[in-house]
């Protein structure tokens, strides 16, 4: 995949454009996150990678309460104007500013796709750490087949993206002693996957 900027750098450009797409976004999951935030009602959930807060807002009308987690201050100031009620915190997902067990579940969808390779298992790592014992992380792990082109009045760029295998993520979090509950592949047509959902219990 043709590498961009970086996701902090890219987002601040494309922050007030990204909602344009929610269509596009949500095709990735296809309404497989619907069961794990109707569970969420409740229960103290972190959405790490939280954009302008397009899963963080289901999970706050399912009566979740919600910490959005975020590189880009530009896109968690979009998130702020839609829901006061959502907590925001920039930071980084590979080095997350909670204490130790403070979520009952953890969702991370599409944000994956920025991590390099070596930053899989560290990112899994703080999931693994800042979730409660018995608690839930929900991953959307999506598979782009070129990086997107966008454009803004500086000019054209992309932003950096790394595709990451369904079985080395499940490996990955299996090695952390996570328990996979479920790792479903969702596909386009026959053959082309889209992205993997994968359920782990802590």
């Amino acid at each position: 995949m043709k590498r961009g900027l970086d996701p902090k750098t890219g987002y601040a450009r494309y922050a007030h454009q990204y909602d344009d797409k929610e269509k596009f976004w949500d095709s990735f999951e296809q309404d497989a996150l619907n069961p794990y935030i109707e569970a969420a009602e409740g229960k103290k959930v972190l959405d790490a990678g939280a954009g302008t807060g397009r899963v963080s807002l289901r999970l706050h009308q399912a009566g979740a309460q919600v910490t959005a987690l975020d590189i880009s201050p530009d896109m968690l100031a979009i998130l702020e104007k839609k829901e006061p009620g959502i907590e925001t915190v920039m930071g980084d997902m590979l080095s997350m500013p909670f204490g130790d067990e403070s979520f009952d579940m953890v969702f991370s969808s599409l944000a994956m796709v920025h991590l390099k390779k070596t930053e899989l298992t560290p990112f899994l790592d703080e999931c693994y750490r800042v979730l409660n014992d018995d608690g839930q992380l929900v991953l959307v792990n999506i598979h782009y087949r070129k990086a997107e082109t966008l454009q803004d009045g500086q000019g054209r760029y992309t932003i950096a993206g790394y595709n990451h295998f369904p079985r080395h993520v499940r490996e990955a979090a299996e090695a952390l002693a996570f328990g996979v509950e479920k790792d479903e592949l969702l596909t386009e047509g026959d053959d082309v996957w889209v992205s993997q959902v994968l359920a782990l219990r802590k």
